[in-house]
């Protein structure tokens, strides 16, 4: 009888050692369908936001208090200066979501159309599917004495960073004929402020759908710009 040891096959693959490292790592407690803790956090923030967001756009930053969001959130003051520093604070981070919304929908716009018509039509769709949708990517007004001298400034700078980048939209469109010669500043500040003023009067309980709305403003909006304007636009967008 061979008593020898085995000879160790050099092809042969450990199991364990094959496993890749993060397969080995250690499973979450009660598994994968519990919340990790960053994940509940994240949950927390985007509900603090949205009531945030909801009370501001109705209110006003001054006509809210720090006692309305505790009570609409079921929170001390304590927990919730666990999450913002201030309510300025709240309503920053609040800009600067809304700001990375708009330039996400300029971008994607902008790489999508093939023309400067085209990319107006795509920037107002994107941008108003976003903000009646997402109820803390929204357009907040800015008021007096709300935000600390140094936020105000960073968020007007995002501000007027995408409406420059909207007019040199419009001045490639005419350059290329598919927008009528018209002033590009006013055109961008008449699209911007009808954008922004979406987020006042929509409601999702409305018969209207995110898509339906987007659609509609969007063919409204890039229609009076057009070098060659549609002769009519939906007269129901609820039926689109």
């Amino acid at each position: 009888m061979n008593n020898a040891a085995p000879e160790k096959n050099v092809l042969a693959v450990d199991e364990k050692s094959a496993v890749k490292p993060s397969l080995r790592r250690r499973k979450r407690a009660w598994g994968a369908n519990v919340q990790s803790t960053e994940e509940q956090r994240e949950l927390r923030e985007t509900i603090l936001f949205e009531t945030a967001a909801r009370l501001f756009n109705r209110y006003g930053f001054h006509g809210t208090s720090m006692a309305q969001l505790t009570e609409e959130l079921g929170l001390t003051k304590g927990a919730l200066y666990y999450y913002v520093k201030d309510k300025s604070d709240l309503l920053y981070q609040l800009h600067i979501r809304s700001a990375r919304a708009t330039r996400l929908a300029h971008d994607r716009g902008v790489a999508e159309g093939r023309n400067g018509y085209e990319r107006i039509h795509l920037i107002v769709q994107h941008y108003i599917k976003t903000v009646t949708t997402s109820p803390t990517e929204t357009f907040i007004l800015m008021e007096d004495g709300a935000l600390k001298p140094e936020q105000a400034e960073e968020i007007m700078k995002l501000r007027k960073q995408l409406e420059y980048d909207l007019r040199e939209s419009v001045r490639a469109g005419i350059d290329d004929g598919s927008i009528a010669p018209c002033d590009p500043k006013m055109v961008s500040f008449a699209i911007v402020g009808a954008m922004a003023w979406v987020s006042k009067w929509y409601d999702p309980t409305m018969p209207w759908t995110a898509d339906q709305v987007s659609s509609g403003m969007a063919q409204l909006l890039s229609r009076m710009i057009s070098a060659n304007p549609a002769p009519a636009l939906p007269t129901d967008i609820s039926s689109t």
